[in-house]
């Protein structure tokens, strides 16, 4: 993958770039990772998320995920392997992991907060592919994500 989200921000100053707060870490095997966006809001639970990953192919897709910093391990070694299974490049989490030890080793992008063991079992109400505000950025579905070890950047339109 040919693209460092440095010479992106260069390249494209014109462009209506939003760049992520720096709090987020990669928990996931993927160090570099681009895709159209597919937003989700979960309320705790990530049944949602477990029906998204399972509702098809992700090839080229990241997942943006707002579970508004509930104290629970969003994604784990199960659901990265998932992601990985139905090709989606990666995630990118307004709350917490799990699993980290499994995860580094799975090839997806895995970004989040921090981590936390605990699962909320509880079956709450997601939307999907609405608009979620985080981290000093404004994500809607179709957008374009770029992430390095620089960090994550967001354009409304696919860039290179």
């Amino acid at each position: 993958m040919s693209f460092n989200t440095a010479d992106i921000c260069d390249d494209n100053m014109k462009e209506n770039l939003q760049i992520l707060a720096p709090n987020f870490k990669n928990y996931g095997g993927k160090k570099k990772c681009r895709g159209e966006v597919i937003t989700i809001k979960l309320d705790k639970s990530n049944w949602g998320l477990i029906d998204l990953l399972k509702s098809g192919d992700g090839e080229g897709k990241i997942i943006v995920v707002d579970n508004a910093e509930y104290f629970f391990g969003v994604v784990g070694d199960k659901l990265m392997a998932l992601a990985k299974e139905n090709n989606w490049a990666g995630f990118v989490i307004n709350g917490f992991v799990r699993d980290i030890e499994m995860t580094k080793d799975i090839d997806v992008l895995l970004y989040a907060l921090g981590t936390c063991p605990l699962r909320n079992f509880e079956k709450t109400k997601s939307e999907l592919k609405i608009q979620l505000s985080f981290g000093g950025i404004t994500f809607n579905s179709g957008n374009y994500l770029y992430a390095d070890n620089d960090g994550i950047l967001l354009c409304q339109k696919k860039l290179n």
